[in-house]
C-alpha cells in the first residue's frame, strides 16, 4: 500500500476497481406506505388489464359512432337518452342504435357504444341528446388493457419507488413490495483537530462538518448511518472504530494522504483491508483512497470538506448504486458556460463548483469564484460540478463543458 499507477488512477479507473464485485444487499417485503424512496428488488408486473373494461375518458355521452354519421351544425342529430353510466354505477343494459347514454369520467362504456361525445358540444331537449357533429369510432374512450395488460412490465427491478410507484402499486392492488433492505453505513470522522458541535473549540480546531454533510447525503439515498468519532488520530483508535461487521459500507474521513498523521493506509493493513486505489487522478481529492474490508467496501475520504464531498459523490455513490442494485446518483450531462472562467491549469481533471440551472436552450452553468478543498460557502451555495480539464488554464464563456450533479 498504496497501490496506485505513477501518476494516479483516472476516475473512471478508480470507480471500477473500488465497485468491481459489489453486489446488491438482500431484499425484503415491505407495505406500501413504508416502500417510498426504496429501491425494488424485483420488477413490477402488470397483474390484469387496466382499463379492465372500456371507459369513457370524458363527461359526456356514450354513442354508437356510426349513429352520428350525418350529424352537423346545419342538421343537428338527435339521440334518445336511454339512462347512466356513472363511475362506479354502470349502465344496466347495451346501448340500441338510436340511442345514448349519459356517462362521466371513468365510467364503464356501455356494451353496443364504442365512443363518447363531450357534454360541452351537446345540449339536452326533452329527452334527447342533440349532437351537431359526427363522432369518430373509439373517441374519448380509454379501451380495455389500453394502459397496461397482464405480464407487462411497469417497472424495473432497480428502480427508485417514488409517489407515482406507489399510485401504480396500488392499482394493482399489490399491498406490499419487494425492495432492498436499508444499506447500513459506519462513517468515522477522524484527527486530533475534530471536535463535536457543542464543545468548546480550541486554537487550531474545527468542528465536524463532514460527518453531518455527508450522512445527510447518505440518508437521502434510503441509508441507515451510524457515526462513529471524533476519532483520536493513532492507529489504535481508529482501527477499533472500524472494526466488526455490523455495517456494508465504511466510510473515514480524514488521514488519507502523506503526512505524519495520516493513518488510513496503517489501519488497513492492521485490519487486513486491500486497497482498491489509492490517488485518483483528480482535484480536490487526489488522495481519496477505496479498500476492501472483509469484501466490504471501506471509502477513506479527506479531511477537507470539498475534497471529501468529491470524494463521496464519485466514489461514494457509485458504490451505494452498486450495493442497492441500482444506478448512481451522480449524473453527466453537458452544459453552457455563463461566465468565463481563469485559474491555473491543472494536472488533473478539476472539479469546480458550480450553480446549475435548466433554461430553454438546455443546461447553463456558474463557477463558484471560491474553489478552495477546504471551503464550505461555495458548497452550500452551489449544486453541482463543472470539469475543468487537464492542462486548460481558461473555459471560455458559452462554451460546452462537463457538468455532474445528483439526483435526490
Amino acid at each position: 500500500m498504496p497501490v496506485s499507477s505513477p501518476r494516479g488512477f483516472t476516475i473512471e479507473e478508480a470507480i471500477q476497481r473500488f465497485t468491481a464485485e459489489l453486489g446488491p444487499v438482500e431484499s425484503e417485503t415491505v407495505a406500501l406506505d413504508e416502500a417510498l424512496g426504496r429501491i425494488l428488488a424485483e420488477p413490477v408486473l402488470a397483474g390484469r388489464l387496466v382499463p379492465d373494461t372500456p371507459r369513457s375518458a370524458v363527461d359526456g355521452w356514450a354513442v354508437r359512432a356510426a349513429d352520428t354519421a350525418s350529424a352537423s351544425p346545419e342538421a343537428p342529430l338527435q339521440l334518445r337518452i336511454a339512462g347512466s353510466a356513472l363511475a362506479g354505477h354502470p349502465a344496466s343494459g347495451g346501448l340500441a342504435s338510436g340511442d345514448a347514454v349519459r356517462i362521466t369520467t371513468g365510467g364503464v362504456v356501455p356494451e353496443g357504444a364504442d365512443a363518447a361525445e363531450y357534454q360541452e358540444v351537446c345540449r339536452v331537449q326533452e329527452g334527447f341528446v342533440v349532437l351537431s357533429r359526427p363522432v369518430r369510432p373509439g373517441a374519448n374512450v380509454r379501451q380495455a388493457g389500453e394502459d397496461m395488460t397482464p405480464g407487462q412490465e411497469l417497472l424495473a427491478a432497480g428502480t427508485p419507488i417514488r409517489p407515482e410507484s406507489l399510485g401504480l402499486l396500488a392499482t394493482l392492488a399489490q399491498q406490499t413490495v419487494r425492495v432492498r433492505r436499508r444499506l447500513r453505513v459506519r462513517f468515522v470522522s477522524t484527527g486530533d483537530e475534530i471536535f463535536r458541535l457543542g464543545e468548546p473549540l480550541p486554537p487550531g480546531g474545527t468542528y465536524d462538518s463532514n460527518s453531518l454533510q455527508i450522512s445527510a447525503h447518505l440518508k437521502a439515498l434510503g441509508a441507515r448511518v451510524e457515526l462513529v468519532g471524533p476519532v483520536q488520530d493513532t492507529a489504535e483508535a481508529i482501527a477499533e472504530a472500524c472494526r466488526d461487521n455490523d455495517f456494508d459500507f465504511l466510510i473515514t474521513s480524514g488521514g488519507v494522504s502523506v503526512g505524519p498523521a495520516d493513518r488510513i493506509g496503517e489501519v488497513g493493513r492492521m485490519l487486513g483491508a486491500s486497497v482498491c486505489f489509492h490517488w485518483a487522478r483528480m482535484r480536490p481529492g487526489a488522495p481519496t483512497m477505496g479498500l476492501r474490508l472483509d469484501g466490504r467496501p471501506w471509502l477513506g475520504l479527506s479531511g477537507n470538506p470539498l475534497s471529501a464531498q468529491v470524494g463521496f459523490d464519485l466514489f461514494g455513490r457509485a458504490a451505494i448504486a452498486c450495493l442497492m442494485g441500482t444506478s448512481s446518483s451522480l449524473v453527466r450531462s453537458r452544459a453552457r458556460l455563463l461566465d468565463e472562467f481563469r485559474g491555473k491549469a491543472p494536472d488533473a481533471p478539476r472539479l469546480l463548483r458550480a450553480r446549475l440551472t435548466l433554461a430553454d436552450g438546455g443546461m447553463e452553468a456558474r463557477v463558484h469564484p471560491y474553489q478552495s478543498s477546504g471551503g464550505v460557502r461555495a458548497m452550500a451555495q452551489t449544486n453541482g460540478y463543472v470539469v475543468q480539464p487537464e492542462g486548460a488554464s481558461t473555459l471560455p464563456a458559452g462554451s460546452s463543458v462537463e457538468a455532474l450533479f445528483t439526483l435526490p
